[in-house]
């Protein structure tokens, strides 16, 4: 019988790989880091424009402000785009791209945690604080491209389609933890709000409101109580004494 493979060799499995984490999609550089960079690709002008973005909206988001702020000279950036309109494509892409992929990333971490149910990803969040996937990082950015989409059907569609991701999964959290919840995409609306709350509406540093645990603790007996039409409705958040 031929002997074992030393550790060091082995090969993982499928099983193995499967709950092996990867990596956090990382986030934007720094303005500091981007423009002390000796030359620029055209990437960095989209990660830039995006800074400038989170910073001041989309009026911030000029050739000449970004060319200026990042000692760089419009004649660079034309050499990679052919105007301002081409940026904000190439911005709004590769946002979508940056978000997408975030999401898929929280999903799969749930699933290898064992915490993909409405009562685990609450648990999750609650356990992150800020600078984590559920706390402010990107926050600034993702409210920018919120207001943004109000008069930009590109920045509305890329919103539409990554909201669609969080609401879909969020309805599977639903029905994992409670199948018969007769509506679970309501309910994964509302975790999705919830959450969302922790960093975009409610952006400072504190986060939720005092009142942002009762409304978990809500959402929770909301969702037993849908699941079970026998069960009494919840009544409102109990005051501490």
């Amino acid at each position: 019988m031929p002997e074992p493979l030393p550790a060091t060799a082995a090969v993982p499995d499928d099983a193995a790989r499967a709950k092996a984490p990867s990596p956090l999609p990382p986030l934007l550089p720094s303005e500091a880091e981007l423009a002390g960079l000796k030359r620029w690709k055209r990437q960095h002008w989209i990660e830039f424009a995006l800074l400038a973005l989170a910073r001041g909206g989309i009026e911030a988001v000029r050739i000449e402000d970004l060319a200026r702020r990042s000692g760089r000279t419009p004649g660079s950036f034309y050499s990679h785009f052919p105007g301002r309109d081409a940026l904000l494509d190439a911005m709004v892409g590769d946002w979508l791209t940056r978000q997408l992929a975030r999401v898929e990333w929280v999903h799969d971490h749930l699933r290898r945690t064992g915490r993909f149910t409405l009562s685990g990803i609450l648990q999750d969040a609650a356990e992150r604080g800020p600078g984590r996937w559920t706390g402010r990082s990107g926050s600034e950015l993702e409210l920018a491209m919120r207001i943004w989409a109000r008069s930009d059907p590109r920045a509305e569609r890329a919103l539409s389609e990554v909201d669609a991701l969080r609401i879909a999964a969020a309805r599977d959290m639903v029905l994992a933890e409670y199948p018969h919840a007769r509506h679970a995409t309501e309910i994964g609306l509302l975790l999705n709000w919830i959450l969302a709350g922790r960093h975009i509406v409610f952006p400072g540093p504190a986060g939720l409101p005092a009142e942002g645990d009762a409304a978990v603790e809500l959402l929770l007996e909301l969702a037993r109580a849908d699941a079970d039409p026998g069960r009494a409705a919840p009544g409102p958040p109990r005051t501490p004494a």
